[in-house]
């Protein structure tokens, strides 16, 4: 059975997993986790989401590092910990490439079709919990920060806030933003039926962020805070996962 922690103890237990989940990043995580202890006691599967990825880099940062390239790193790194903590998890794509059908020569026919792929994926695991992983882009350079954005599905709207919560305490506790419903154009958060988040882990337009963002150690504190806050919402008030 998960128990409580608080959100700083948890921080320092997953601090003690990172060496190891480091030198585990070496190999490519597996598409799935599921110890023996996670599947009896029902728990959900966290559907791990690499934003963008082939033909659709995302934003370019200002060091020159591609969105995709980001969220892939800090999705595998999440995934490692996931692991680690016994949670049952899956990734919507595990590298840069992405295997379109030949017929589709436009670059707008493949990203709905990668979207709607990740739809059918996610729609189609019992019990998906969903955390989208992008990086944010503005034109106001001085903005910074993680931000998170939720679904209208139940429970969507408590996972963002505890993502928020714990993402503010390991970048940024000076950080305002709280969390808000996503914009109803994004395709794929419009379209899951289970509770879901899409995290902006940073402002790739930011040039201090974007150099933390570049870094595997920010990245992997990155990926302990988003752990972190999705053990705060299996344990959190109405849920069942306790």
């Amino acid at each position: 059975m998960i128990k409580v922690f608080r959100l700083e103890s948890v921080l320092l237990v997953l601090c003690f997993l990172a060496a190891v989940a480091a030198a585990a990043l070496c190999l490519r995580a597996p598409e799935k986790s599921l110890s023996a202890a996670a599947e009896s006691e029902k728990l959900p599967i966290l559907v791990i989401d690499p934003g963008h990825g082939g033909e659709d880099g995302g934003a370019v940062s200002v060091t020159g590092t591609h969105e995709s390239v980001i969220n892939l790193d800090i999705s595998t790194r999440t995934a490692a910990l996931a692991g680690l903590t016994g949670l049952p998890y899956r990734m919507t794509r595990m590298s840069e490439d992405i295997d379109y059908p030949s017929e589709l020569k436009k670059v707008s026919q493949r990203k709905l079709f990668d979207q709607q792929s990740r739809v059918s994926f996610i729609n189609g695991t019992d019990g998906a919990i969903l955390l989208s992983i992008h990086q944010n882009f503005f034109p106001k350079k001085s903005a910074h920060g993680p931000q998170a954005f939720y679904a209208k599905t139940a429970g969507s709207d408590i996972l963002a806030g505890c993502m928020a919560k714990s993402l503010d305490a390991a970048l940024l506790p000076e950080n305002t933003r709280e969390a808000k419903p996503i914009a109803p154009k994004i395709y794929l958060m419009k379209n899951v039926n289970c509770p879901a988040v899409l995290v902006e882990c940073g402002f790739l337009s930011n040039a201090g962020e974007a150099r933390l963002l570049d870094t595997g150690a920010y990245r992997l504190r990155v990926a302990m805070s988003l752990t972190s806050g999705y053990l705060s919402y299996l344990n959190s008030k109405g849920n069942n996962y306790q």
